[in-house]
């Protein structure tokens, strides 16, 4: 049998033909809670459905995308996955399935959806992955992430597990894997959703939502004139308050493109702040 094998939900070769919703996918990459439950949910049905006599004969690890400080919204739609698909084991007397992060220290701050593939894979080569090689002896792992583009993620994680010598049998997870030549269609599907600042409003309005690593760069790469008039004054000070500090926690602010909105965020709590008092 081979150490490693991929499990899509779906595959598409552009926009017309994908057999999702677009616009979901891109409500999941913005922090939308039910659109993360919906995809997660369908994944851990189809995953199990194909995959039953293996995950119930043995102990298994569910590794998300790796990330930084604040999750992607890969990892929001891996705990619905994980909860969906327990249910199914522990239903069916088995062993439920155990979760694990992998760390990783990114080195770039592009939109990755944009670029090609041989640009995608010089880029990785510069982040930091951290293996915990002790917890994952004698486990079946499944690695998942939301969409599979030019495979750069899985090529550097396959490449760690061979220089660690790690011989687990391996699944890799997707909700929709891409067959065509064309990678930036990443960034189409990426921003199917949110076409501008304001139409991110609706989002992060909703119950449940999440903020995620592709929400708060695209806050920072947002207009300044319009970043607090048509999306921070609507913000509560519990929301500002933690978007200020996942730039921080992510190390934004050393990043000289993001200082300005960075600011205008500060200005924001500022004025919450300064309100409160008036009333006070």
């Amino acid at each position: 049998m081979r150490q490693f094998q991929e499990f899509a939900l779906h595959e598409f070769q552009s926009i017309e033909d994908a057999p999702f919703r677009p616009e979901q996918y891109s409500r999941l990459k913005f922090g939308c809670d039910e659109a993360a439950r919906e995809m997660g949910y369908q994944i851990a049905d189809a995953f199990f459905q194909n995959n039953a006599p293996a995950l119930l004969d043995s102990r298994s690890l569910m590794i998300s995308s790796p990330y930084n400080f604040v999750p992607n919204a890969a990892t929001i739609m891996t705990m619905h996955l994980l909860n969906r698909l327990n249910s199914h084991i522990v239903d069916a007397k088995g062993n439920h399935v155990e979760y694990a992060t992998v760390p990783r220290k990114i080195s770039y701050v592009n939109d990755y959806g944009l670029l090609s593939g041989e640009h995608r894979k010089s880029l990785i080569a510069g982040d930091r992955f951290y293996f915990n090689s002790q917890h994952f002896e004698g486990r079946c792992l499944l690695f998942v992430d939301d969409v599979k583009i030019t495979g750069t993620h899985e090529n550097r994680l396959v490449e760690l597990m061979h220089e660690q010598q790690l011989k687990n049998k391996t699944f890799f997870l997707y909700f929709a894997r891409y067959t065509g030549d064309r990678p930036d269609i990443e960034s189409e599907i990426n921003f199917a959703a949110v076409k501008s600042i304001r139409d991110l409003n609706r989002i992060a309005a909703e119950p449940n939502h999440h903020m995620t690593v592709r929400q708060i760069k695209y806050i920072l790469a947002a207009d300044p004139s319009e970043l607090y008039h048509d999306f921070l004054k609507f913000r509560s000070d519990r929301y500002l308050k933690s978007l200020y500090f996942n730039c921080l926690n992510e190390g934004y602010y050393k990043i000289q493109e993001y200082e300005t909105n960075i600011g205008v965020i500060r200005d924001a709590i500022d004025q919450q702040e300064g309100a409160r008092k008036c009333l006070a």
